[in-house]
């Protein structure tokens, strides 16, 4: 396992799972230049927007 591959993202707002680099579904910026990222959750396999 690579460093990014463990990096945590942060947590499911349904689970409270921790969400690692490895989980990026879609990474994408907003029109004020923020990084965003969907993931799957390993904890409940729902996509989801860490918090």
């Amino acid at each position: 396992m690579t460093a990014q591959e463990s990096s945590r993202l942060g947590v499911c707002p349904v689970c409270d799972e921790d969400i690692l680099a490895r989980h990026v579904l879609i990474r994408y910026e907003t029109d004020s230049d923020d990084r965003e990222v969907w993931t799957e959750c390993p904890g409940c396999g729902g996509v989801v927007h860490p918090r």
